[in-house]
């Protein structure tokens, strides 16, 4: 196709980078906006476990309209079979709980020698973290017909949780059948009920892996932290006795009016810790402090605010219905984006330091100071049909100006219907060197590092079957929303969404012209566990797990995925007049109802005069070190020219309990 009405190209690359991911629990309600939301952190099981469906506004990996998410990949788990109920597992026809049958233990027809109990699916000469009851080993803290001791059963209809028969799930415990379960450590039901892990998996902090996590040690199939498992005090097996609670790896007593007795960093309830050893508060005390957020349905005060689930509102509640349009704080942008809480990194006071946002800035890509105002911008809606996901507000970021057809404030974009194109240069020009760039906050490091496939160090990266795209480090008409937080105490990752545009669609699709979209987050006091971040950082890629396949996110996409879906499906049809070869048949599933208003629709309806594309609500997650700070970056910028603007809404940002695999999904 020949160049758009209105710009000729004098300079080769435009890239826009969205730059790391801001952190904050969703200030608002959970997903919502317009029934739009992807799907939740999900856990998908191949043959043994049953997959996790997502809830709205968590992290999604599939498709375009808000599928399953990004999680665990099951195998062909230990536990769970069709004709089984709950964790039972079907040896020859018979049901039996392989982590305590010593015919059938941890697998089947693995037979114990005599003499040795089964405990935790292996096969020992005592109980390990359970205890023995007759010829058995169990958990007296889950088990119904050993409920607290042997021989204590409990009523028909009720449940074992910490050691008590009750009618519902006590302590955080999540009730899988009949059973109370950790879902962050059972093997069986690893993130959420059925979710089994395959063979030779533990489960670490709610994710099947093949190691333990930072902090975890393997006890039979499960990972358990040695520092406060009663079960497993110091070392695998280790029980402390009835009345003890396990304090930092040593069975004892512990004040917990003045103690940190579970190592959180919380000296007990002098500093605002309401839960310091395993019980009703949770089996992970830990998680439970005031640097927790609150998780809604686990019966605990997660937080220590003296309100449990719904009862607390203060991370809830929405912060984003009065922002203008052209706000010049940059906290305001954070709280579009989801994020109302604030905090301070070194408080005096140990009860203030909770999660939140710690520091904002609006920058350019090289870490300066933010020349032309009109690249960023907070919206309620977007063209005719796009609304906020969350809350009543959006950021928006544009290498040229943060707005669609008709808005103003800044505004509008000059394009479709009545303008030429959606293509403005910033003034005063702007023009930075990211490779040269001495600012740390400059995606300096981002450039300089490899992430094999589609990235070697020092390039733009290549999207599969492109050729070769890369740049020289040069961003034009840059913007960068830049944010520090902490991460809670109980969170190991956070998710938000996202909507890219770009006006260089379809022509330019596979060419130098590849505007690029970047969400760089970084970790200081260490590496997320069990799952690292990728090594550029660039949580925008998107992973292909039918083809094992990376994609840089960008106009390229179209070349090999169903991900750039707001087009005109004309693009890939051959003969049309419409045909651009370097777009797929998998594009422009959703047609182009979506940009009506937004400036990057066509012309005339008659046509194929078109203005660009987008891809509809994609949804980014990335993992962090659970209570310590986490920076992230969203850039957005054109490389090669000023010509063709490219656009990012953004908006939903979520903590997660459970780490996940990092990237961008549909």
């Amino acid at each position: 196709m020949g160049l758009r009405m209105g710009w000729l190209r004098t300079s080769a690359l435009a890239v826009f980078a969205l730059g790391a991911a801001a952190l904050a629990q969703g200030c608002g309600s959970d997903g919502g906006g317009s029934g739009t939301a992807s799907g939740g952190t999900g856990n998908v099981a191949a043959t043994g476990g049953v997959g996790n469906t997502g809830n709205t506004g968590g992290v999604g990996n599939t498709g375009n309209t808000g599928g399953g998410g990004t999680g665990n990949v099951g195998g062909g788990g230990t536990g769970g079979s069709a004709g089984c109920p709950g964790t039972l597992t079907d040896c020859n026809g018979t049901c039996t709980n392989t982590e305590f049958d010593p015919g059938n233990c941890g697998t089947c027809g693995t037979a114990c020698k005599t003499g040795e109990f089964c405990s935790q699916g292996t096969c020992a000469g005592q109980c390990l973290g359970t205890t023995l009851c007759g010829t058995k080993c169990v958990d007296t803290g889950t088990d119904a017909a050993n409920c607290g001791a042997c021989g204590t059963a409990c009523k028909a209809g009720e449940v074992c949780s910490v050691g008590k028969c009750g009618v519902s799930c006590a302590g955080g415990a999540t009730q899988c059948g009949t059973e109370c379960v950790d879902t962050q450590s059972n093997p069986n039901h690893c993130g959420g009920c059925g979710a089994a892990c395959p063979s030779g998996q533990v489960c670490s902090a709610g994710q099947c892996a093949a190691n333990c996590g930072s902090g975890y040690t393997k006890c039979g199939n499960s990972c358990v932290d040695l520092q406060n498992d009663k079960n497993n005090c110091g070392a695998c097996g280790t029980v402390c006795p009835s009345g003890q609670a396990c304090v930092q790896g040593k069975c004892g007593t512990c004040d917990v009016n003045t103690t940190d007795c579970d190592g959180d960093g919380f000296a007990g309830k002098a500093e605002g810790d309401c839960c310091e050893i395993p019980g009703v508060c949770g089996a992970n005390p830990q998680l439970v402090n005031p640097g927790a957020i609150e998780v809604v349905g686990n019966g605990i005060d997660d937080n220590c605010n003296g309100l449990a689930d719904l009862f607390d509102k203060s991370d809830t509640q929405d912060c984003d219905a009065t922002l203008t349009s052209d706000s010049s704080d940059p906290k305001d942008y954070a709280k579009a984006l989801g994020i109302c809480r604030t905090t301070e990194e070194n408080p005096t006071d140990k009860k203030a330091k909770t999660w939140g946002l710690i520091e904002a800035e609006i920058l350019r890509a090289d870490g300066t100071a933010l020349g032309d105002n009109r690249a960023r911008s907070i919206r309620t809606k977007f063209g005719n049909n796009i609304t906020a996901l969350e809350g009543k507000s959006m950021v928006v970021l544009s290498s040229g100006i943060a707005a669609d057809a008709t808005q103003t404030t800044p505004g509008p974009n000059g394009g479709a219907p009545t303008g030429s194109n959606v293509s403005t240069s910033h003034t005063p020009s702007s023009s930075v060197n990211v490779s040269t760039c001495s600012s740390a906050k400059c995606i300096k490091d981002w450039l300089g590092a490899t992430n094999l496939p589609i990235k070697i160090a020092g390039q733009y990266p290549n999207a599969p079957g492109c050729g070769n795209t890369t740049g020289d480090g040069t961003a034009n008409d840059s913007v960068m929303l830049r944010l520090k937080l902490r991460a809670p105490t109980n969170a190991r990752s956070f998710s938000f969404n996202s909507y890219f545009f770009s006006a260089e669609y379809p022509e330019y699709v596979c060419t130098t012209y590849n505007d690029q979209f970047l969400a760089l987050v970084d970790t200081p006091s260490g590496t997320p566990q069990p799952i690292p971040n990728p090594t550029d950082k660039n949580l925008m890629t998107y992973i292909d797990l039918s083809t094992n396949t990376k994609w840089p996110v960008g106009i390229n996409i179209a070349k090999g995925t169903n991900l750039f879906a707001v087009c005109d499906p004309k693009v890939s049809v051959t003969g049309s007049g419409c045909y651009d070869a370097d777009v797929n048949n998998k594009s422009c599933s959703l047609g182009v109802t979506d940009l009506l208003g937004t400036g990057f629709e066509g012309q005339s309806a008659t046509n194929c005069n078109l203005i660009g594309g987008g891809t509809y609500w994609l949804t980014t997650a990335g993992n962090v070190v659970p209570g310590q700070i986490v920076e992230v970056r969203f850039t957005i910028f054109d490389v090669g020219d000023s010509a063709f603007d490219s656009l990012a809404l953004m908006d939903g940002f979520k903590w997660l309990p459970n780490a996940t695999l990092p990237g961008t999904g549909g």
